[in-house]
């Protein structure tokens, strides 16, 4: 029992920490141990805590132990190569400099890349100069690095697993939550919900964005790391694809709109509708899939043993489901197609309708359950892939693939830990570039120019007589010494060389990964000079005196990519730094110089540490009380005679990294600076501007190939649908640092917010629009209405044009834009029309392709709601230039269809919705 709750409420990880604290603390206080450290053996706690952290698993923890021993090793033998100490400070600001771009441009080398700015700050201000204790320094350094890193791999693999179940786990998660959705969906579908269901579906919807985001980001750490087990997890990379087709099929076909009337007071609702039983049968089979998938993929990759689980009856659940969702989705399709072919032979509806109005919500939900049955069937069929690798394979270790990708991508455990900072950059365009139809424009400029001067020369030459020598050494020879060097400069040859110049210096000027490591060299070169000044210079004294060497590490621990992080980094550590201190003075005057008491005392702080590094949202606070901790209590331990009081240890080491916190705020504020509200702005206009390109693929698709959407335009709206999908998330992970910005002036977060989910909501409905119009009437609803089509969809770009440019150049609306709204309602009155025509002529329209016209109809209708809601929150955020604030009675003519102070119909207005 009591080992049962010991299980349940302490994890692995949290032991194998205090653990490795324990040993690491044990082997300083040996003293035969702790002289091959020298007096800074106490750097084995440092290291420990900053760069050979236990991890979550035994095979993340081989991985760091590897890379960070080898940054160790490439810093250590720089301090035998100086003479001088003003080669010593060049060494130092160029390992500082490359450090900070691998830091930035190669997430998995940021721990390997701090630790050599460790050993390199430690080594190189230190003994400067002395060439004689470069042996002693760096064997000192070398045990304190092998210490730290073998301790905490021994702790580990006492206590760890092996290879971690983290995305297993959080798929199966996922998968609950869509069940959870589905099952809500599916309570009284074909009844108007209450507005709570409303609110919870929304809020359902909302962390099934964030888990499927979040389950690509671990399906990319995974596949890069090692683990043991009988199948990869890249067959997993085709069900996490399945799963975000589900979560947008909930999200643009089962959420009805805020605007819908109840169905329940329509007079054709008399009775439902025939198709409603075997569409609930339907729903239910795609639960009961989903859950038999779910139960598979956790008996798969969470039992890696010698012997392998039978998964028969899991096996049996999924087969058995696959077979049940074909018959009901067979079911489904020939109800609803019958139910259409009655409704399309009645003479109709008042409105001109052919399906009347109170079953078009009900089509959209059975379409999008048709398609939600699709993509189970996929899901069941990778499930049984899975199974039959399980069954065939081996158990086998898996080692990931060395590759440039493989150090783009985080070790999971280090985005934990670093909450808030966003691991990803964009490489957005300068305000000064040139567009690409600018340089085209300029290049054909040039050509044309040198068309003009040579046929200008060739006619001079053919109507005057040829000049004599005199006259072309007079006038010839200077407009012809002028003339040759533009004509090299416009030659295509270095044309060619020019733009390929101009696109490297702007990358290089606008790299966030240079700015970075600018920022990096720079802090550590101002922080470092004292201790390059001659040696009985007063600078010099007091850096070695005060050991400096923290105010210059913990400036590089606390700089971030981003102003926002390093905010949020800064205050943590700031107060973990001052909690650390006070803990090491209590600990000292308890303990004095007893070894006991000291190991005692550290170890007993390690435990709510671990607590804050492993379970709470601020790690960063817990890393830096107990990096403070050593340096204080053991300095004394190792050399006593050192002449300097506890007190003093305490205010000196906690002032020097609260100088170094302050200084990496103050350079990232103002030097090179990225406000998370200023990349969220860009970065929104970006998306919107990815949103119009995705649109306009949509549009040719359906206008280019009136019979087919071609693999090809599905291939690049998956491609353009993804792009919008990653940087949706970095828009996500900008708000989250956004907090953390000192700012005088409040910012809408509430509104930012909004706009990341309107823009989310819109992304899926064009995804749905994309599946639905593969099986509409594709002559009735778009040949035949070419001129409609055309006007709405002229007003969705305009109004998305209008959005990106607003949130790029921050100022105000338009007071009128073209009305969407009301060339939707022209489109969907033509529509009917010619749907009306077309089953009197052609008997095949009368299928089931009616019923995904009214979905058509029904997602088109709620894209114009959400384009409106994000348009409001544009005139919210940005204002708008009204011209139009009010209209002279005498002069007022209007219909009494339109709005006082409106240009007139088609128009809709940014003034402000009542």
């Amino acid at each position: 029992m009591l080992y049962e709750l010991v299980k349940e409420r302490i994890s692995r990880r949290a032991l194998a920490r205090v653990m490795s604290t324990f040993l690491c603390i044990l082997f300083v206080t040996i003293h035969p141990f702790s002289q091959l450290g020298g007096s800074s053996a106490f750097l084995v706690l440092s290291l420990k805590e900053l760069v050979f952290s236990v991890q979550e698993d035994l095979a993340q923890q081989l991985e760091i132990t590897i890379i960070n021993i080898a940054g160790a090793l490439a810093a250590i033998p720089q301090e035998g190569s100086v003479t001088s100490r003003l080669i010593s400070a060049v060494f130092l600001v160029i390992i500082s400099f490359f450090a900070g771009w691998a830091k930035s441009r190669l997430p998995r080398l940021h721990l390997s890349a701090r630790i050599s700015c460790f050993v390199s700050i430690w080594l190189l201000t230190d003994n400067v100069g002395v060439t004689s204790a470069f042996l002693s320094d760096s064997g000192s350094f070398l045990w304190i690095t092998v210490t730290a890193a073998s301790v905490c791999l021994f702790s580990s693999m006492l206590i760890l697993h092996w290879s971690s179940t983290h995305l297993t786990e959080e798929l199966a998660s996922t998968l609950r939550i869509i069940h959870r959705c589905l099952a809500m969906c599916m309570d009284n579908p074909f009844t108007y919900p209450s507005s709570q269901q409303i609110t919870d579906l929304k809020d359902l919807h909302a962390e099934l964005v964030h888990r499927s985001v979040i389950l690509n980001e671990m399906y990319y750490q995974a596949a890069f790391e090692l683990r043991i087990g009988r199948v990869s997890v890249k067959s997993l990379k085709p069900l996490l694809g399945m799963v975000e087709h589900l979560r947008r099929e909930l999200s643009w076909g089962m959420v009805p709109r805020p605007g819908q009337t109840d169905w329940s007071n329509e007079s054709y609702c008399v009775s439902s509708p025939s198709f409603e039983a075997s569409a609930i049968e339907l729903g239910k089979t795609i639960m009961i899939s989903i859950k038999a998938v779910e139960d598979l993929v956790l008996g798969v990759y969470t039992h890696a043993s010698l012997w392998r689980k039978s998964l028969r009856t899991e096996r049996d659940a999924v087969t058995a489901a696959a077979i049940n969702l074909n018959l009901t989705w067979y079911t489904a399709k020939t109800e609803l197609r019958n139910t259409i072919r009655t409704l399309s032979e009645e003479p109709g509806s008042p409105s001109g309708s052919i399906i009347p109005s109170h079953l078009h919500h009900q089509c959209l939900f059975v379409t999008s359950l048709l398609q939600m049955a699709y993509d189970t069937s996929h899901i069941l069929q990778v499930a049984q892939n899975i199974s039959a690798h399980h069954e065939a394979s081996r158990l086998r270790f898996w080692l990931p693939r060395l590759t440039w990708q493989w150090l783009g991508i985080a070790p999971r455990t280090f985005i934990m830990e670093e909450y808030g900072a966003p691991m990803a950059h964009d490489a957005s365009e300068a305000e000064t570039t040139l567009s690409a139809e600018e340089v085209r424009q300029g290049i054909a400029f040039v050509d044309r120019h040198d068309e003009v001067t040579s046929q200008e020369v060739s006619y001079s030459h053919a109507i005057k007589r040829i000049p004599s020598g005199q006259q072309l050494s007079l006038k010839s020879f200077p407009r012809c010494l002028l003339s040759t060097p533009q004509r090299l400069w416009n030659h295509p040859f270095i044309l060619q060389l020019r733009l390929g110049a101009s696109r490297v210096i702007r990358n290089m000027q606008h790299s966030s990964h240079l700015q970075h490591a600018t920022k990096n060299a720079i802090g550590v070169a101002m922080l470092s000079f004292p201790a390059f000044l001659p040696s009985n210079s007063a600078g010099f004294q007091w850096f070695k005196w005060i050991h400096g060497q923290w105010m210059i590490i913990s400036y590089v621990w606390v700089l971030e990519t981003n102003t926002g992080a390093t905010w949020r980094v800064g205050y943590l550590r700031l107060s973990g730094t001052i909690l650390g201190a006070i803990y090491a003075y209590i600990t000292w005057a308890i303990c004095g110089k007893n070894s006991i008491g000291i190991v005692v005392m550290i170890t007993l702080f390690d435990i709510p540490v671990t607590w804050l590094v492993t379970k709470s949202r601020i790690p960063s606070l817990g890393v830096v009380a107990s990096v403070t901790l050593p340096p204080i209590v053991l300095y004394q331990y190792l050399t006593p005679d050192s002449g300097v009081s506890t007190q003093d240890l305490a205010w000196m080491r906690a002032s020097m990294i609260a100088l170094g916190i302050i200084t990496a705020l103050a350079m990232n504020s103002l030097v090179f600076p990225r406000y998370s509200r200023v990349l969220f702005l860009k970065q929104t206009s970006r998306i919107l501007r990815l949103l119009s390109q995705l649109y306009l693929l949509l549009i040719q698709g359906m206008f280019q190939n009136i019979y087919v959407f071609t693999p090809h335009d599905k291939q690049e709206t998956l491609k353009s649908e993804l792009q919008i999908r990653n940087a949706l998330h970095r828009s996500s992970s900008l708000l989250t640092i956004m907090n953390d910005e000192l700012s005088l002036v409040p910012k809408p977060m509430r509104h930012y917010r909004e706009v990341v989910l309107k823009i989310q909501k819109i992304l899926d409905l064009m995804t749905g629009l994309r599946k639905i119009r593969e099986n509409i009437p594709r002559k009735e609803t778009i040949a035949s209405v070419l001129k409609e089509r055309k006007e709405f969809i002229s007003c969705i770009c305009v109004l998305l044009f209008a959005s990106q440019h607003v949130f790029q150049a921050r100022q105000p609306l338009p007071q009128f834009l073209p009305s969407a709204r009301q060339a939707l309602e022209k489109l969907e009155s033509q529509i009917k029309v010619s749907l009306r025509r077309g089953i009197d002529v052609d008997v095949s329209v009368k299928g089931i392709s009616l019923a995904y016209s009214v979905a058509e109809g029904e997602v088109m209708r709620d894209m114009v709601d959400t384009i409106e809601d994000l348009l409001e929150l544009c005139r919210q955020l940005f204002g708008t230039s009204a011209w139009l604030t009010h209209t002279l009675p005498e002069t007022t003519v209007y219909n009494v269809d339109e709005e006082p102070g409106t240009p007139g119909e088609g128009w809709f207005s940014t003034v402000g919705r009542g």
